[in-house]
């Protein structure tokens, strides 16, 4: 079984009100149920596919496709094993206190949690693959638009690379600033390629299969992001940069941690 959440954590990812528990049972805007196998809560709502439109399709494809990528070559894909740079994102987030991490993938426990384990924090992921389970942490279903969580409940909020991956970026960290205590921080690792990066000479047979959806980018993404598009969306969604370390990989690839305060004037660091 999953580590468990306390319940008065979670609110109704649709209205965000709190929720009426009966045994493996919640009840919000819908009816939400606990996983009976491994006892996570399932909380991606119904409404989601209302609400996101063509969208939510053509995302539901990007999430297959990854599932794939994640399956054949996790170690590129995933926060697996000895990621040296995972680890240099753990200590620069510092972990401690409640942290939640926003799209933890499917591997039964991300490299970076070693360092929060180190902290003695309490860490949650959430993401919409069921993945591996148990898992090594504790784990909710859902998605990053529509947290299951009320106002202040994490020290921490990270989005490791995931952001990139989401429905509504800006929608997603205005829900992490939303579950987030005042005095706490959101943490964004952000990768950039440049549009002319050479490709390899060939690509695994598993990957040349994809198909990227209509609407798409490419088979991995809505919307590629660059740093400065990142940095806008954090502006967006109220949110502004604190502090960043923007890590050189080679010519044509960058990637950069931010730690992100509420935009008002004043928000210092915990």
């Amino acid at each position: 079984m999953n580590p468990d959440i306390p319940l008065d954590w979670f609110a109704c990812p649709v209205s965000r009100k709190p929720l009426t528990f009966s045994g493996d049972t919640a009840v919000g805007a819908e009816t939400y149920r606990r996983n009976a196998a491994h006892g996570y809560w399932d909380f991606v709502p119904a409404a989601a596919r209302n609400v996101h439109g063509d969208t939510y399709a053509m995302w539901e494809q990007l999430q297959e496709n990854g599932e794939v990528s994640y399956r054949e070559d996790p170690e590129h894909n995933l926060g697996v094993g000895a990621r040296a740079d995972h680890l240099a994102f753990a200590d620069f987030c510092g972990f401690h206190g409640n942290v939640l991490d926003v799209g933890v993938g499917p591997q039964k426990e991300p490299t970076h949690l070693q360092r929060a384990r180190d902290k003695r924090a309490f860490f949650v992921g959430i993401d919409p693959l069921a993945g591996e389970q148990p898992r090594n942490f504790a784990f909710v279903r859902g998605l990053a638009e529509h947290l299951p969580f009320r106002d202040g409940v994490f020290d921490q909020v990270l989005f490791v690379t995931s952001l990139d991956h989401m429905l509504d970026p800006v929608g997603a960290l205005r829900e992490a600033r939303r579950v987030t205590k005042p005095e706490g921080r959101v943490f964004l690792w952000m990768g950039e390629k440049n549009p002319g990066a050479p490709k390899p000479a060939r690509s695994a047979a598993w990957y040349e299969a994809l198909k990227t959806p209509a609407g798409a980018d490419d088979v991995f993404h809505h919307k590629r992001m660059t740093i400065d598009s990142a940095r806008a969306m954090v502006a967006e969604a109220g949110l502004r940069p604190e502090e960043e370390s923007v890590r050189v990989i080679d010519p044509w690839r960058r990637s950069a941690f931010l730690r992100l305060a509420p935009a008002a004037a004043g928000a210092r660091r915990p």
